[in-house]
């Protein structure tokens, strides 16, 4: 009784594990794309929800940067903007951003200063999520 596998049977095997890893990896990248989007997404929710928060509890103006490299909250001092948290923003998972506004304000009553809505698009490959913050401070996930 032979041991082992023919020449034949280990190109099969071989031929079956190339299709199945063919059909697969386009498919693992979108996931991947999927997941960077939605951590940077969580993250921006999170950046103006902490802003809102800071300007409420300090009865003061917040305001949060929104930039490519970075996430920046500052409150209004008594010397102007002070820095109070900063944190990388989505292009540390390589994710892209478009804003309408790049600098969302908040009041001491935690409304959204500005003349209209600020819109932000985050996208990596074929994924994207777009957030919304309007005048009066509620964000909303599209």
């Amino acid at each position: 009784m032979p041991r082992g596998y023919s020449l034949v049977e280990l190109a099969v095997v071989l031929a079956i594990v190339g299709l199945v890893m063919g059909i697969t990896l386009p498919r693992f990248g979108d996931l991947l794309d999927g997941i960077a989007v939605e951590r940077s997404a969580s993250e921006l929710t999170t950046a103006l929800a902490a802003a809102r928060n800071g300007a409420v509890v300090r009865a003061t103006r917040a305001r949060l940067s929104i930039a490519a490299d970075s996430l920046r909250i500052d409150e209004w001092g008594d010397h102007g903007w002070e820095r109070a948290l900063c944190w990388p923003g989505p292009a540390a998972h390589g994710v892209a951003v478009s804003t309408s506004n790049p600098t969302v304000t908040f009041d001491p009553r935690g409304f959204g200063l500005g003349l209209a809505n600020t819109r932000v698009v985050l996208w990596r490959g074929s994924q994207s999520a777009t957030i919304t913050t309007s005048r009066v401070g509620r964000v909303k996930r599209w």
